[in-house]
């Protein structure tokens, strides 16, 4: 009995002085999936042997400003912010995540089942859903094609209501807040899993993409050994059946190393935005 309380205690002294790092999570999963979110740090923390603690934003901007006051370690957030944040917060691509075995995903537009809209454009004058404003599939990619089309998005729709979040954009169509709603394709095909009798409900009406996928990345002054550790269960977790487990749940098939350059995309239609509404702008005046 003595030699079993002296391992507990041994064990609890390892379990209190191990360090604890805070991943964050934001608009690309959804925080109502705490369970596969318990897997997935549970499961890279016993495979590094660091301690994982999840950190939810409501925004984008959120996550950034934690991530460059080391108020958060590593984070899964999203092309545009990665784009537009990574050097004022300081932080840096880690992995990415694979769906249907590609580094990339879609933004759906979507709408009620019984509904008659068939494209984004058939939203004029309709309220309608675009998740965080720095969001590529909830807001970047909607205003990138309706600026391509010659509209300005908070002309076009009436209005555009910013929910955080693409489950919430999900439920805002669904209980007939707005008419149609841009959102993540990884995120609704999880939510159809976890809500089939919700999504049966609504219909996907048009598909913009594939785009780079949302990012994993860590602050840059975390110490290398868990940058390190941390890299290689992501890439190794496809091999394992445990870790295939946890991705399933997160309907992910794994992760992959991918440069910077590999976000042109997403920057090339950001560029596109700003320099449209600098030129509107400076006419309206």
């Amino acid at each position: 009995m003595q030699k079993v309380l002296l391992l507990l205690l041994l064990f609890l002294n390892l379990a209190l002085s191990q360090e604890v790092y805070r991943f964050g999570f934001t608009a690309v999963v959804a925080k109502e999936d705490v369970k596969s979110v318990t897997m997935f740090l549970e499961y890279i923390s016993k495979k590094t042997g660091y301690r994982f603690v999840p950190v939810f934003t409501k925004s984008y901007d959120e996550m950034s400003y934690l991530l460059s006051r080391g108020m958060v370690d590593v984070a899964y957030i999203c092309g545009a912010p990665y784009v537009e944040d990574k050097d004022y917060a300081g932080f840096e691509l880690l992995v990415v995540p694979l769906y249907k075995g590609k580094p990339l995903y879609y933004s759906y537009v979507i709408t009620r089942r019984d509904s008659s809209y068939k494209s984004i454009l058939d939203f004029q004058g309709k309220p309608y859903a675009f998740s965080d404003p720095k969001s590529n599939s909830g807001s970047v990619v909607p205003t990138y094609v309706l600026m391509r089309n010659g509209y300005r998005p908070e002309r076009f729709f009436n209005p555009i209501v910013y929910t955080y979040s693409h489950s919430e954009s999900i439920l805002a169509v669904y209980y007939g807040f707005v008419e149609g709603a841009s959102v993540d394709s990884i995120v609704f095909d999880q939510f159809a899993k976890k809500s089939p009798n919700i999504v049966s409900s609504l219909k996907v009406v048009e598909v913009y993409g594939p785009f780079p996928i949302t990012p994993i990345v860590v602050r840059n002054q975390l110490d290398d050994d868990v940058k390190y550790a941390l890299r290689k269960v992501l890439l190794s977790m496809s091999e394992d059946p445990e870790g295939k487990r946890v991705l399933k749940n997160l309907a992910l098939d794994g992760f992959t190393v991918v440069g910077d350059s590999f976000y042109n995309p997403i920057r090339d239609m950001i560029a596109f935005i700003k320099a449209n509404t600098l030129a509107y702008e400076k006419t309206s005046k």
